[in-house]
């Protein structure tokens, strides 16, 4: 019997919250709870990073959507919360590799369905707001020292490795559309990101 994803509709704000944290611990494991409220610490710096990178990911998209005249909204699935908590467990065991995908954003269009171009505009604007983030921390890692460094480090990773998976050109992901759109600008971020995630 095949399987059928089901979305999971919940509040606004606790989508977020849950999102968040399947996020943190799908990218950290049980690290993650490791002086999680010793701030600052790469446990921290991991959560903060999850909060802030997920958020302004979410709403970029939002933004480039209306910029189109559609409205997009964050949904949980059930097989991508369960992937994401599943792929915590296996990070705590080592493995090189994070599925960080606890929802899609669903884009709804009243009276017309955007054009590639704005689908292009809409699916790039988050991952390019992560590798941003994950740039900006990456570099103030290199200027700060200690525990500090270590929050700001954590805090890129996770951003990249949030740019880096949702920029695999696999549908639904976002990765897929911009892939379709523009190879050229797809090979770009998706090298940035690779990048990012895995320079030390």
């Amino acid at each position: 019997m095949r399987y059928r994803d089901e979305p999971l509709y919940l509040p606004k704000t606790l989508s977020y919250l849950i999102a968040v944290f399947a996020i943190a611990f799908g990218f950290g494991g049980l690290r993650i709870f490791a002086r999680i409220w010793d701030t600052p610490s790469w446990s921290s710096g991991v959560l903060v990073g999850a909060l802030v990178g997920f958020l302004t990911h979410e709403y970029m998209h939002e933004l480039a959507a209306r910029a189109s005249g559609c409205y997009a909204r964050f949904t949980l699935s059930k097989l991508g919360l369960g992937l994401t908590l599943l792929f915590g467990v296996l990070r705590s065991v080592g493995v090189p590799f994070v599925v960080l995908a606890p929802g899609y954003v669903s884009v709804r269009c009243l009276a017309w369905a955007p054009t590639m171009r704005g689908e292009f505009k809409i699916s790039a604007a988050g991952p390019a707001t992560n590798i941003a983030l994950a740039t900006a921390a990456k570099l103030a890692s290199r200027l700060l020292a200690g525990r500090l460094a270590l929050f700001a480090y954590a805090f890129a990773d996770i951003n990249a490795w949030l740019a880096l998976f949702n920029l695999l050109p696999f549908y639904p992901l976002d990765g897929s559309k911009i892939f379709r759109e523009n190879v050229g600008v797809w090979i770009l971020m998706f090298a940035a990101a690779a990048i990012l995630a895995y320079a030390t």
